[in-house]
């Protein structure tokens, strides 16, 4: 526990992982505004039937119907900086040199490596249920005040709490697999690149010339996850329970290579 403090505190001490946090800070007030100003001086019914929804009107946070909603908005930028942050936790120490400084202090380093990933994933986690929580937060002046709470019961609350947190561990799985990327390549670059890589590149390929292989892919794993229920227009049958234990395994043949890399590397020549 000690060196998973130690890893946090050290986390959150990078430039980075500051500007990122401030930057969704102000994307939250940002929302709040347009979203405020926007509603300004339109009728119930006018907000109530646009086209995209408006967050001045509260059941449109999140339709659990559609796994639709302004919800989706926070996630995307979520997963985006949860990435950002936790490539920029590791390979910044590898660009600093300074991992066989650390390794001087905890030399065992596979506990060195876990307690990073680890430090990620909780710092993730904790961070994207405040944001989402800030986000929303944002709209209540809209909604107060030009919106309206109609429809909002029970059901909605634990609706809405049960996908921010699913969020929130998603958010955390992805911070976790930059630490992984960026340690077997020693920056933050060759996480982002093969990310993107992956996502953008080969999945679009596999989807393309190989539809048979969707079910297998990260994005429609993901898309059930969220959804909790089976993707439409699809081609494959695929329930939650098996998309969730599908990313679990990647991630932990993933996160498994990242921590053979680094027990074996030699850490000398990092410097």
């Amino acid at each position: 526990m000690s060196l998973l403090k130690t890893e946090m505190r050290r986390a959150l001490q990078r430039r980075a992982v500051r500007v990122l946090i401030a930057i969704a800070l102000v994307g939250c007030a940002v929302a709040g505004l347009v979203a405020y100003f926007g509603s300004a001086g339109k009728t119930i019914t006018e907000l109530r039937f646009d086209d995209e929804g408006h967050p001045a009107v509260m059941t449109d946070w999140w339709i659990a119907e559609s796994a639709e909603g302004f919800l989706v908005v926070a996630m995307f930028f979520l997963f985006l900086g949860a990435f950002f942050g936790g490539a920029t936790v590791a390979g910044g120490e590898w660009r600093a040199g300074t991992v066989t400084t650390v390794l001087t202090w905890e030399p065992r380093r596979l506990r060195l490596h876990g307690a990073r990933t680890a430090s990620a994933g909780v710092l993730a986690f904790v961070i994207s249920l405040a944001l989402q929580v800030l986000f929303l937060a944002s709209f209540l002046p809209a909604v107060f005040l030009n919106g309206t709470t109609a429809g909002v019961d029970g059901a909605f609350w634990v609706e809405l709490v049960v996908v921010m947190v699913r969020i929130s561990v998603i958010t955390a799985v992805v911070a976790m697999l930059a630490i992984a990327l960026a340690t077997v390549g020693r920056n933050t670059a060759f996480a982002v690149i093969t990310m993107f890589a992956w996502l953008v590149v080969v999945e679009g390929l596999i989807r393309g010339l190989k539809p048979s292989l969707a079910r297998w892919l990260w994005a429609e794993n993901l898309g059930t996850i969220m959804r909790w229920a089976q993707l439409d227009a699809v081609d494959f049958a695929r329930g939650p329970l098996t998309a969730s234990a599908t990313l679990l395994i990647y991630c932990a043949v993933i996160v498994g290579l990242a921590s053979a890399s680094f027990q074996h590397r030699d850490i000398a020549g990092a410097s």
